[in-house]
Order: C-alpha cells, then structure tokens, then sequence
C-alpha cells in the first residue's frame, strides 16, 4: 500500500480544478460554521463565504446578468426551516469515499456520462490525468468527511454508507438542485470545511 496522499496546498488544488474549465461547473469550499450543515450548503451557494484557505474556486456565472438578480443562480437554496432542511437532504444519497475519485471525474465530462464519454470523448486517454487531480481535490478532506450527492445510480439506497457505487457507469437520475432538470453534484462535509462541486446541463 502507498503512502497516504499529503494534504494540497494552494497551487496543487488550482491545478486540480482545471479539470472543471471545460464545463458549466461551479466548485466552491465554505467554512463549516453549523451543526446542520445544509445552513452551511445555503451560505456556499449564496457565495456568501469564501475559501477558508483563500485558495481558488470555479464560478462560471460570475458578474452575468441572472446573477445580478439572484446572488445563488442557477441553485434552488434549500429551506430554511429545519423541517424543510431535512426534506431537502433526502434528496442527497451518502456514498464511501472509495466511490468519490470517480464521482469527481465523472462531475468533469462533457455529457455527465462516463459511457457516453467513452464512446465519443477518447476518456480512456485522458482518464489517468482526470483521476490524479480528482485524488488532489479529495485529499483535501480528512478521512472523517462525509460524502453527499444528488446523482441517482444502480442500486442506489438514501443515506447508505455500504453501498460503493461506481460512477464510471451510467447514472439512474438526479435530484435537481438548481433551475435547470438536470444537475449532479458532491457535497463534501468535514468538521471545518464544507465543499461544493457541482456541474449542470443546461441544455
């Protein structure tokens, strides 16, 4: 076994994130300031935090109009009240760490749809690079960290941690999250950060 991968700093963690540059994604890190996290989900989408290490985020929708006249745009915030909170994260299925390197390179293809980019996109050819910084983004939660996503998969049961899906087969569905029908997207909680990656079709 190797050696466990060290923690990036800012350098390596803006690099990583070029994988994103090519699509309609968002990916932001906030502070984890409450004991109900979803209030912290909220705040990221709001762009009201910033990086608690000032490192580098993706915002393609930043200074556009829509933004202008919603500061979350394109998200649909979750309620606020705590009955509506819960609600809304049963939308979310918990996944292993061992299924989140591929859930992040999946987020990064052109069609949401690691089959489909096989066929078409020559994935195989880019996938060792794809996963390297998919490894560099999720170094950067302890082992700790809870997993979160909207994506639907084969077999899939809500709040499962026994389950290990493998995101390089073709998703079931999704939870929208945004204005648009189609979105997927990781939630990364740990006990001082919370990260959001999120990738939409807008077509």
């Amino acid at each position: 076994m190797g050696a466990a991968m060290q923690t990036p700093d800012a350098r390596a963690w803006a690099e990583a994130l070029s994988m994103y540059e090519r699509r309609y994604s968002y990916v932001s890190v906030g502070p984890r300031a409450h004991q109900d996290w979803v209030r912290d989900v909220a705040a990221v989408m709001r762009r009201e935090v910033t990086d608690p290490r000032s490192w580098r985020w993706l915002d393609v929708d930043e200074g556009e109009e829509e933004r202008l006249e919603e500061p979350f745009f394109p998200f649909v915030l979750p309620p606020s009240a705590p009955q509506g909170a819960a609600a809304w994260r049963r939308g979310l299925r918990t996944v292993p760490r061992t299924s989140v390197e591929r859930l992040l390179v999946m987020l990064s293809t052109t069609w949401l749809d690691v089959p489909r980019e096989r066929a078409r996109n020559d994935f195989e050819t880019r996938r060792p690079e794809l996963e390297r910084k998919a490894r560099v983004i999720l170094s950067r939660f302890p082992e700790e960290t809870s997993f979160h996503t909207n994506a639907g998969y084969p077999r899939a049961r809500t709040d499962s941690r026994t389950d290990a899906p493998d995101f390089y087969e073709a998703t079931t569905g999704c939870t929208p999250f945004s204005q648009y029908d189609w979105d997927l997207g990781l939630i990364a909680v740990s006990a001082t950060e919370l990260g959001l990656f999120w990738s939409f079709d807008a077509t």
